[in-house]
């Protein structure tokens, strides 16, 4: 379905990205792990979508 029949004219979304990083402070006997997650919202014009299967 194209996105003209969508409310607005466009399609709808989020982006998701997470980063998980393990660090060492070898000088001063430390280090850690965190992750960070983040997300954007966003719209598309879509046309035409082609499938191959």
């Amino acid at each position: 379905m194209p996105s003209s029949e969508q409310p607005g004219g466009r399609y709808r979304g989020t982006a998701t990205a997470a980063w998980t990083v393990t660090w060492t402070a070898p000088a001063l006997g430390d280090g850690g792990r965190f992750t960070e997650t983040r997300q954007t919202e966003f719209t598309a014009d879509v046309r035409e979508v082609q499938v191959l299967n």
